[in-house]
């Protein structure tokens, strides 16, 4: 994914499209910690709860519809 940095107000933002949102299990509003290393990679990560089993599949099935859900143990 390619996106811009964009300024709103007096800080700026980077945007996220729908699949990157559903494949972390971020969601608008979300807490995350933005790490920048020396070799110049910015590294998001996000903060709070786990996603459920139930929740990344439902993300990985939206992905990718011809995976089948299985059983939990």
């Amino acid at each position: 994914m390619v996106t811009s940095v964009m300024r709103v107000g007096e800080t700026a933002a980077i945007t996220l499209d729908d699949l990157l949102l559903d494949l972390s299990g971020l969601k608008v509003g979300d807490a995350v910690r933005v790490q920048w290393k020396e070799d110049g990679t910015l590294v998001v990560t996000p903060l709070g709860r786990p996603a459920t089993r139930e929740e990344l599949a439902a993300s990985i099935r939206r992905v990718s519809p011809q995976v089948e859900s299985s059983p939990t143990p």
